[in-house]
């Protein structure tokens, strides 16, 4: 009877296999959903590793997994480790990541390797973010029926997953400016000091006119040539009055006659606002900046910096000029 018993079971382990390998080799599967947020919104929830936990449907199927992640947790070469009582040993990668683009990750499931791919393409002020798993058994016929019984998880994964991001990128705060995290490279230029007071827009104005009349007219007559927008840098700012340096960006090198210093900015990280409009309606966006700071618990690190795009010379029309403006910033 045993024996027979053995036979049987013998019997429907080769019939799996026989049948594992007429399955598809292959598992795809695809998911999107629409998030009324800007892109950059849901794509920092996807590019930062931190992030994760928040939203994967994974960590609530076994809650005492430990997660370790590596040197890096955002952006391409970030990655992790986990290790559970229910989903064992793995690791999961970015292999490449687009800013506000895409993100394509490894995984590795103690052994079975397997990829994913998750895209965003903006709809009006809304954010279509797709999702998209792969995963190759090649001639493994115990692989392809683990496929017929992970793809139903893998839906579930991308239908908790969508509502989780959805509920957090719309629940962000919303700007009325162009605002986006950038790394910003270091700048040489020469530059004229003023200090004044912050509350009067029409003497800034006119301050500024005659420190770059003087710039334009001392470049001009020592054949220095501007590589860039004109620029203004506030390294100190109060209610009371303010440091403001006016200056044209030029070669590192650049020959200037002995009164003038070639500088140059320390670049690094910094947070981008572009305002169009009049000059004298800016500070709505140095405000915007501000709560910024403050909405992402960053630290401002060095002087906010206004690059004028449009040279007011040539284009009279106000509604048309862009000004972009910098923070420098450090990470908490």
């Amino acid at each position: 009877m045993v024996k027979k018993i053995l036979l049987v079971i013998a019997g429907l382990i080769v019939l799996l296999l026989l049948v594992g390998f007429v399955l598809p080799a292959k598992l795809e599967v695809s998911k999107s959903v629409t998030i009324n947020a800007p892109v950059d919104a849901v794509f920092e929830e996807i590019n930062d590793l931190e992030r994760w936990p928040h939203w994967q449907y994974w960590n609530t199927l076994d809650p005492e997994m430990k997660i370790t992640y590596g040197d890096n947790k955002v952006g391409t070469g970030a990655m992790y480790s986990w290790d559970g009582p229910v989903l064992d040993k793995g690791t999961l990668s970015i292999r490449e990541s687009v800013p506000n683009k895409s993100i394509s990750i490894e995984m590795d499931f103690g052994g079975n390797p397997a990829s994913g791919f998750y895209s965003l393409e903006a709809a009006g002020e809304a954010t279509m973010l797709n999702f998209k798993f792969t995963a190759d058994q090649g001639m493994n016929p115990i692989g392809r029926w683990v496929n017929i019984f992970m793809k139903g998880e893998i839906e579930k994964s991308f239908d908790y997953a969508g509502e989780k991001i959805k509920a957090i990128a719309e629940a962000k705060p919303k700007y009325t400016y162009q605002i986006s995290e950038e790394i910003v490279p270091a700048i040489s230029y020469v530059g004229l000091m003023h200090t004044m007071s912050a509350q009067d827009p029409a003497a800034i104005s006119a301050q500024m006119a005659k420190m770059y009349t003087e710039l334009d007219n001392m470049l001009k007559k020592a054949n220095v040539i501007v590589t860039g927008y004109p620029f203004a840098l506030y390294p100190r700012f109060t209610e009371e009055s303010m440091d403001m340096i006016c200056a044209m960006p030029v070669a590192a090198d650049a020959k200037l006659p002995a009164k003038y210093k070639v500088e140059t900015t320390p670049g690094g990280n910094a947070i981008k606002g572009i305002y169009t409009g009049d000059y004298r309606n800016m500070m709505a966006i140095h405000m915007e900046l501000d709560k910024y700071l403050q909405d992402k618990e960053l630290t401002m690190n060095g002087a906010p910096m206004e690059v004028y795009v449009t040279d007011p010379m040539l284009e009279k029309d106000t509604a048309k000029w862009i000004t972009e403006v910098y923070y420098p910033i450090k990470k908490n």
